[in-house]
């Protein structure tokens, strides 16, 4: 509704009815008014074409205007009768569309006699007013006087007959009822009746097919399309047994023509044009694809074997229906001689009185046995109707090698040399068409004739080949953008070259393939060759297919290709077992692996490589290569080195450090009670004191011996239940001074663990003790413990004073502690063990709300 410049709610309010159209003329809103007026639904017509929307019979007319309109964009009025009534209409055109206001204007009753007129049937009373000679044909056709004949179409190959041609006599009644303008009404009788015989014939077991003409006026009734679907419906025929036959099309408007005939067609009867001679529109009615039989006019066929011109007109009117894939009917055959020049050149059916004059239907039914006998007992039927069917079929088999050339996605040529020239013989296709050229552009000449380019110079090599006898010629050429690969072959006839046939395909697509994966090629060759990392291509022995020149760089040989050399070859004896293994399992396994290994480089000296090899499925769906990409990192491990010792140096210095700050504290405090001692002060407690502050030397000397000579790992298969159970045991006492419950629960049954018993029981000693110390006074500590996909986890929960996010961060670091005299050296202890067990330490905590420690083992032990 975006063409006028209302607004919905303003339509909604007009005493006008309203409409929109799209473009193509489909609803795009009616407003209430119009519901109304035209008695439809608004939800159902929107989106709609017009001809499925709206409930006008003259809708055609209307069509037309719209479009018309639509064209010109100028609006216009005018009044038009439609829905029973008559109406004022105003449309407005614009780019997008059609905006349509009418209102009813019905007039008066003495007016009926023009409204009448728009009325496919007149009523008796109507003509009673306006033409005595109507009157007289209402008496005929109510009194049944008007006789129905039937004629006979014969199919000229079987002598059966396939149609009945529906006549009216006299024919002069037809021409003065078209004169009087009462034919729409004529016609519908003769329509219905025709067909309500068909039916009776289909019961008796007659099928064949009824054909009744339409004049120009009937054809131009707004109506006809209703009329037939109501005929049809009265008369339970299917629309398949009844064809309409067109006549006199010349006077009826094109666009009406083919406007109709697409309607016909969507009801499903068949369309004959009929009168062929009469009119060129009916060429636009073939070539729009909308016609099932051609008819051959009497006029035609009368001048078979008297005029020669005749003769070929016929010919060529049945060759041509026969291109078009229509069946041809010839109409007024009078003679023998007609007949069998009609079969000879394969025109399907027939009528006239030759074969049977028209008869009525009760006369026809005991006659049509004979009637099918007429073309056998002509004596032609077994003598000419071989020849015609071997005629027949080579005349397809003619049109379906042309056709099939012609529309083959490539081109097809012949040559022969004549002359010392190349002269082609045929060409068709279409990639001919796509060339630029047609057929006689290229048929019956020589390449030089035209492609001027130079190129038939180089085309004429390959001709030459072909036609010296060698088999299979091929070359690859370009023309107007088109890239294309022709194959030559020449053709023997008793071991004599007599002409060469070549084939022609596009291969545009496929160039362009070609070049993008050269470009990209080039790309990655560029990108590959130029990388500082070693880029190996194996195959699945390790042989190597491809290296980068970084590889021949790094190991002091720049220009040395090493394609065709085993991998294997080139890494250090000491190393190379080590690699194949790794080799072997990635390609059984699929999965990529990493390895460091020494390559044996320029002077015999080493370099260290470290690379990643992938392998990669082959067409059989096993491994066909396998990539490796690697780097030199031999002055990376030697900065490496360089930094652990600097690393190691700075460890040490921080040791020294925390070891001269944590003894320096109790070393303090005896110093002062031994100058405490020479005073003369002795007390028992001084003592106690003395003694317990040697006893945190001690601890923290242990600690620091333990961390500088750790046990080596005794690996041995362990439940961790009994080592946690033996852990509660031990710190029995220190929890019952707290007065701390220990719990342990177990969510299923914890499978066996390789891990150091020792080691794992320090680690769970050292943590239950924390959070024993962590609960000021009662408090609870929970063991949990569970499977978590290929680990085993044990939480330690204590409802301790907890810790901030921030002291959780430094948690393992050396002299880091939450305890007041501690020295973070057993927590880190801790860590530093389960991290050699492949396992994990993970702290989660909340001030005045616990802590909760994670330890994850796993299940299966892999040594790293």
């Amino acid at each position: 509704m975006s063409n006028t410049p209302y607004s919905e709610d303003i339509l909604e309010k007009m005493s006008d009815a309203f409409y929109s159209l799209t473009e193509d003329l489909k609803i795009e809103y009616i407003n209430n008014v119009t519901e109304r007026l035209l008695k439809i639904k608004r939800e159902k017509v929107i989106g709609q074409y017009i001809y499925d929307a709206l409930p006008h019979n003259d809708i055609d007319n209307f069509v037309k205007r719209y479009k018309k309109l639509l064209s010109d964009q100028k609006p216009i009025e005018f009044k038009e009768y439609f829905n029973g009534r008559w109406y004022e209409i105003r449309a407005f055109p614009s780019k997008t569309g059609l905006s349509v206001f009418f209102k009813d204007i019905t007039v008066p009753k003495q007016d009926d006699e023009k409204i009448n007129r728009f009325m496919f049937y007149s009523s008796y009373e109507e003509d009673e007013r306006s033409n005595p000679l109507k009157i007289e044909f209402h008496k005929v056709v109510e009194s049944n006087q008007l006789l129905l004949y039937y004629q006979p179409r014969i199919n000229l190959k079987t002598g059966k007959v396939t149609g009945m041609e529906a006549l009216v006599a006299p024919e002069t009644f037809i021409l003065a009822a078209e004169e009087s303008e009462v034919i729409t009404s004529i016609g519908t009788r003769i329509l219905y009746t025709a067909c309500k015989q068909n039916k009776n014939w289909q019961k008796q077991g007659f099928s064949t097919i009824v054909s009744v003409n339409l004049s120009a006026i009937q054809f131009a009734q707004f109506n006809l399309i209703k009329a037939i679907t109501t005929v049809l419906q009265e008369t339970e025929l299917d629309a398949s047994f009844l064809e309409i036959g067109i006549t006199e099309i010349m006077k009826v408007d094109i666009e009406h023509i083919i406007l109709m005939l697409q309607r016909l067609k969507k009801l499903g009867v068949r369309i004959c044009i009929a009168d062929f001679d009469k009119g060129l529109h009916s060429l636009s009615c073939l070539k729009n694809s909308l016609i099932d039989t051609l008819k051959i006019s009497e006029s035609f066929v009368k001048e078979i074997h008297n005029n020669q011109n005749g003769e070929v007109i016929v010919k060529t009117l049945i060759s041509m229906a026969h291109n078009l894939n229509l069946n041809v009917v010839a109409e007024g055959i009078e003679t023998k001689e007609q007949l069998v020049f009609l079969k000879e050149h394969l025109c399907d059916e027939g009528r006239g009185s030759f074969l049977s004059k028209p008869l009525a239907a009760n006369e026809l039914e005991g006659k049509l046995s004979d009637i099918q006998q007429i073309v056998e007992e002509s004596g032609i039927f077994k003598n000419i109707n071989e020849r015609v069917s071997m005629e027949e079929l080579l005349e397809l088999a003619k049109k379906e090698l042309r056709d099939t050339v012609r529309l083959q996605q490539g081109l097809i040529f012949k040559f022969k040399k004549i002359n010392g020239r190349f002269i082609h013989t045929l060409s068709d296709g279409e990639l001919m068409y796509r060339f630029g050229f047609v057929p006689s552009q290229v048929i019956g000449k020589s390449l030089e004739e035209f492609i001027f380019n130079g190129t038939a110079v180089k085309v004429t090599a390959y001709y030459q080949k072909a036609w010296e006898g060698e088999e299979f010629v091929s070359y690859e050429n370009e023309l107007n953008g088109i890239h294309y690969i022709v194959t030559l072959r020449p053709i023997k006839e008793d071991g004599r070259i007599i002409e060469v046939i070549g084939s022609c395909i596009d291969i545009t697509s496929r160039k362009k393939a070609e070049d993008k994966w050269r470009e990209s090629e080039k790309r990655y060759k560029i990108i590959a060759e130029n990388l500082i990392d070693i880029i190996m291509l194996l195959d699945g022995n390790g042989t190597i297919l491809y290296a980068s020149p970084s590889l021949g760089k790094a190991l002091g040989f720049p220009l040395k290709s090493y394609v065709g050399e085993s991998s294997f070859d080139l890494i250090h004896p000491e190393d190379k077992q080590r690699v194949i293994m790794a080799f072997e399992q990635s390609i059984e396994t699929m999965i990529p692996s990493r390895v460091e290994a020494r390559f044996l480089a320029i002077n015999k000296k080493s370099k260290l490589l470290e690379g990643l090899g992938t392998p990669v499925i082959g067409e059989n769906g096993r491994p066909g290569y396998f990539i490796v990409v690697g780097r030199d990192i031999t002055e990376k491990r030697r900065t490496e080195e360089v930094l652990s010792k600097a690393e190691k140096l700075a460890v040490v210095g921080e040791l020294a450090a925390g070891v001269a700050h944590e003894i320096r504290n109790p070393l303090t405090s005896i110093k002062g009670f031994i100058q405490l001692f020479q005073q003369g002060m002795i007390k028992k407690e001084f003592f106690e004191i003395i003694f317990g502050e040697f006893l945190s030397i001690e601890e923290i000397l242990k600690e620091f011996i333990n961390l500088a000579k750790p046990q080596e790992i005794q690996l041995e298969k362990l439940n961790l239940k009994s080592i946690l159970k033996d852990v509660e045991t031990l710190l029995k006492s220190e929890q019952s001074l707290k007065n701390v419950q220990i719990s342990q629960e177990y969510k299923q049954e914890l499978p066996e663990i390789m891990c150091d018993r020792h080691q794992i029981k320090q680690v769970f000693i050292h943590i239950i003790r924390n959070s024993i110390e962590a609960i000021p006074n009662r408090g609870y500590v929970k063991i949990q413990g569970n499977v978590e996909e290929e680990n085993v986890l044990i939480k330690i929960i204590d409802n301790g004073v907890g810790m901030s996010t921030e002291r959780i961060k430094r948690l393992g670091e050396p002299f880091y502690s939450n305890k007041e005299k501690g020295t973070g050296l057993g927590l880190m202890l801790c860590f530093r063990i389960v991290q050699q067990h492949n396992g994990t330490i993970r702290v989660k905590s909340k001030e005045n709300h616990g802590t909760t420690v994670e330890v994850r083992l796993p299940i299966k032990y892999v040594n790293k």
